[in-house]
């Protein structure tokens, strides 16, 4: 099937024309929309508190995404709370706990990461059964694939909310109208189902960024044909490049 629109389920970029984005439209004439799916509203301390959570009760943090860290760091600050130089992290991927940084001296900490799967997070949780693992999240983390593994394993954990999701209204965008999706969180096709429970996937590509994407997806029964990052396409860009090779053909 060839390719004639794609939705990228994110904010514009500020300058379109000097983007991949632009070169993929130019390149293979083809309609770039896009639509955020979802809102990110962090908690303050106030809120924070009616988790009844001690921060410091734990030894262990997991962290899924910078999105979490910014709100977590920001609600310790704002309690004027100091973590102990003891603390360990653990994070889904290296890009996850290299983002730490902004926080934190990075060689004077305890910091573990996995390959961007839920299922080697959960592997290397399992190797530290001595640690009280906090998980900071969102409430709507529930039906993420990584909760399910870290109750299966029974690992010693607690949620904690620092940011809700307000998913967006997609009732005004025609979603089935366009040739090919790409979702850079979770979040966006927990969006989607949340919007259309009953959503068909039909003849929709879909592409992905990320593992936590991917196996979000796969628990809600979408397919993904397209995927980043990967050895031979570590951008999301290169993946539907080479995709639209082969469905468009090149024109330039």
């Amino acid at each position: 099937m060839k390719i004639k629109s794609i939705l990228f389920s994110q904010n514009p970029p500020a300058d379109f024309d000097k983007t991949p984005y632009a070169e993929l439209a130019k390149k293979y004439n083809i309609q770039i929309d896009f639509f955020k799916f979802f809102q990110i509203e962090g908690l303050n301390a106030n809120q924070f508190r009616k988790n009844r959570i001690c921060i410091t009760d734990y030894s262990a943090f997991i962290f899924t995404s910078k999105n979490a860290i910014d709100h977590f760091f920001a609600i310790l600050k704002e309690m004027k709370i100091e973590l102990s130089i003891d603390i360990k992290f653990f994070c889904i991927n290296e890009s996850t706990a290299h983002y730490l940084q902004k926080y934190i001296v990075y060689r004077k900490r305890k910091i573990f990461y996995a390959d961007g799967t839920a299922k080697a997070l959960v592997k290397i949780l399992n190797e530290n059964t001595t640690e009280i693992f906090l998980l900071p999240c969102s409430l709507e983390s529930s039906v993420n694939p990584l909760i399910a593994m870290l109750d299966e394993k029974k690992i010693n954990y607690k949620r904690a909310e620092v940011f809700q999701i307000a998913m967006a209204d997609l009732n005004k965008i025609d979603v089935a109208s366009y040739d090919m999706i790409v979702f850079f969180s979770p979040f966006g096709i927990q969006s989607l189902k949340s919007n259309f429970p009953d959503y068909q996937q039909g003849e929709t590509i879909i592409a992905a960024l990320g593992y936590q994407v991917l196996e979000t997806a796969e628990a809600e029964g979408i397919q993904i044909q397209i995927m980043a990052p990967t050895p031979e396409h570590p951008s999301i860009f290169t993946a539907i490049d080479q995709f639209l090779q082969k469905t468009n053909g090149k024109r330039r």
